[in-house]
């Protein structure tokens, strides 16, 4: 079917004024998008926002499927009947992961909470800890002539402010709230509609590879299927050890700070840990927010942590990362950031997390689909004109 489609269509453009027509009109379509690509980006946005609850399960469902591989096919491998087998799986894979998360939200919500009314309770505290740095340290700032009643000027305009701004953005804030809540609500329709992937997962997956047998040849659908499985593979490993790198760098910073006897470390390492998962920039904003955490409390425990941070760092970019991810970090730091931030206008949060993954991909379809494509093209040119 495929096959004689293109055949028609090349007999087609064989035409001269059947070229020109296909040429004008893709150049119109062209200049339409490019004049028109803010207006565009809106509308993927739109969409984007107007189905994320099927995108939310799908991910929910791309993420638990390993662990229901791993009852179905190891633990559950003597069940003979098939679909019972699955919902088994899936049933006890469910039940392992809502244990799990109902285990470390029941762990860690205490100490945040602990360590949010540390912050809070102390805000009285923070501007005499404050004052109190500035009279222990006055011989020094004497020394290099620092104006410590400019000084505290600036610090009392700068505390004053960040409570104007706070009053002046309530709106902004609700606003942001309700954008929150709404997100959540499209993150448990996800959940339910996840449950329903899982339990689907077999039926989807042979109807979605007959549709496309239907309109592939078996060459393409074959190439089709490569593509896909390496995709996977990519995204999969990429994943689990952004993860799982997240967890260490965390637990790091915890044991860390347990060590200099620093507070609120369940919130700090929970930070630091969840914004290690972001590319590029997400360790720095991680040891910025922990870093104004501590300093309200304790300046000299700040700058300990920084230093500490750089560590981590350091350990995780060179050592832990280069390990647990070989090769698929081989794309250029340029691209990365890139795709970092056309993925994160685009698509959000989920852009910018996926940003290395993406461009693996893009990056082995150029190599080994593109660039011999191109130079296949080139050689057969070459030779046509040296026949010529």
């Amino acid at each position: 079917m495929s096959s004689n489609w293109n055949k028609g269509f090349k007999k087609l453009m064989k035409n001269r004024w059947a070229a020109y027509t296909f040429a004008l009109c893709s150049a119109v379509v062209l200049y339409l998008a490019l004049s028109h690509i803010g207006i565009l980006f809106v509308a993927i946005s739109a969409l984007i926002g107007f189905i994320s609850p099927v995108i939310y399960g799908i991910v929910i469902a791309y993420l638990i499927n390993p662990l229901i591989n791993i009852f179905e096919y190891k633990v559950f491998k003597k069940i003979k009947n098939e679909n019972a087998k699955h919902t088994v799986s899936v049933a006890v894979g469910l039940i392992l992961v809502f244990s799990l998360l109902g285990l470390l939200i029941g762990t860690l919500i205490p100490s945040l909470i602990d360590s949010f009314s540390s912050i809070t309770g102390n805000f009285d505290n923070y501007w005499t800890t404050l004052n109190q740095f500035t009279e222990e340290n006055a011989d020094v700032f004497r020394k290099y002539n620092i104006d410590l009643a400019k000084m505290t000027r600036s610090w009392q305009q700068l505390l004053t402010d960040g409570v104007k701004i706070i009053t002046d953005n309530i709106a902004s804030i609700v606003v942001a709230s309700q954008a929150v809540g709404q997100s959540a609500t499209n993150f448990l329709l996800g959940l339910i509609l996840a449950i329903y992937f899982l339990l689907a997962k077999k039926s989807l997956l042979k109807g979605f590879r007959r549709f496309r047998g239907l309109v592939l040849d078996d060459v393409t659908l074959e190439a089709h299927d490569r593509f896909f499985y390496r995709c996977h593979k990519i995204l999969g490993q990429f994943i689990g050890f952004d993860i799982l790198d997240g967890i260490i760098v965390g637990v790091i910073n915890a044991v860390l700070m347990l060590i200099f006897r620093m507070p609120s470390v369940a919130l700090i390492s929970v930070i630091v840990g969840v914004t290690n998962l972001i590319p590029t920039f997400g360790p720095i904003i991680g040891a910025a927010l922990g870093a104004v955490i501590l300093v309200l409390t304790n300046p000299v425990q700040a700058l300990i942590f920084l230093i500490f941070t750089v560590v981590i760092q350091i350990f995780d970019g060179y050592i832990l990362k280069p390990k647990m991810f070989g090769e698929s970090f081989g794309v250029p730091a340029v691209w990365i950031l890139i795709y970092i931030i056309v993925g994160g206008k685009m698509f959000g949060i989920v852009g910018i997390l996926l940003a290395i993954p993406f461009a693996a991909i893009v990056s082995f379809v150029y190599e080994e689909n593109i660039i011999p494509w191109l130079t296949y093209r080139k050689e057969a040119r070459e030779n046509k004109v040296n026949k010529e």
